[in-house]
C-alpha cells in the first residue's frame, strides 16, 4: 500500500515538475532552476508534496466557488430590490 501511494505521488510530482519547467522555458526563463535538485527532492518528499498540492488545490477551488456563490447572492439581492421599486 505504501509503495503504491509513493509511486503515484512520484508520478504526480514529476508531472507537475515537468509542467512547471515547460511553462518557465516558454517564458524565456529557466536560468534559476535546477532540475536535478528538484528531481532528488521529489524522490524523497513525493507523498508530502502531493498531499500539500492536492490540499492547496482543493482550498483554491473551494475559495473560488465561495466567491461565485457570494457574487450570485449579491446579484439576486440586487434583482429583488429592483422588483420592489
Amino acid at each position: 500500500m505504501f509503495w503504491t501511494i509513493y509511486v503515484v505521488s512520484v508520478i504526480y510530482c514529476f508531472y507537475q515538475l515537468v509542467k512547471r519547467y515547460n511553462a518557465t522555458n516558454l517564458r524565456g526563463g529557466g536560468l534559476d532552476s535546477a532540475p536535478g535538485l528538484d528531481a532528488i527532492m521529489v524522490l524523497f518528499l513525493a507523498p508530502v508534496l502531493a498531499a500539500v498540492d492536492v490540499s492547496l488545490t482543493w482550498i483554491r477551488l473551494y475559495k473560488e466557488a465561495e466567491e461565485v456563490r457570494r457574487s450570485k447572492n449579491k446579484i439576486e439581492i440586487n434583482l429583488s430590490d429592483d422588483d420592489i421599486l
